[in-house]
Formats: C-alpha cells, sequence, structure tokens
C-alpha cells in the first residue's frame, strides 16, 4: 500500500476508495457475463451493460471450456 502512494502521490484512503470500486466493477461484469452464460439475459443486453468485447471474450472462452471438457470425455 505504501509503494501505491508514493508512487501515485495519493492517500491510502484515495487508493482504498478506488479499490473497492474496481472491485465492485469486477463483480457487475462477472454477474452480468454468468447471467448472460446461464441463458438469463440475452446477448444485446449483455453488450449494452458491459460491453461487446467482454461479451465475446466470456464466449471464447466459454467455448474453449467446452473443448475442453469434450477432449476430456474423448479421452
Amino acid at each position: 500500500m505504501q509503494e501505491i502512494t508514493k508512487s501515485r502521490g495519493i492517500p491510502v484512503s484515495k487508493i482504498l476508495e478506488q479499490a473497492l470500486e474496481r472491485g465492485v466493477e469486477d463483480l457487475w461484469i462477472d454477474t452480468i457475463l454468468s447471467r448472460y452464460v446461464n441463458d438469463e439475459i440475452d446477448r444485446k443486453t449483455a453488450f449494452e451493460l458491459v460491453g461487446r468485447d467482454r461479451v465475446e471474450r466470456a464466449e471464447r472462452e466459454l467455448l474453449a471450456v467446452e473443448d475442453d471438457v469434450r477432449w476430456g470425455q474423448s479421452a
């Protein structure tokens, strides 16, 4: 924490505030993407909430996991 405050020249309280905001944002993104891959929201809504790049990355990751599972089942 001290290294960050020294490097950025901002108080610890501001760093903690930023860390909390980033953590909440990551949780929000994870929630939306989970809802999308579980068919609770549609693709367009997911795009609007977290952006096209994040949704498309989640789709690629899901396909990779599915491929791994299929490969593992055939071994």
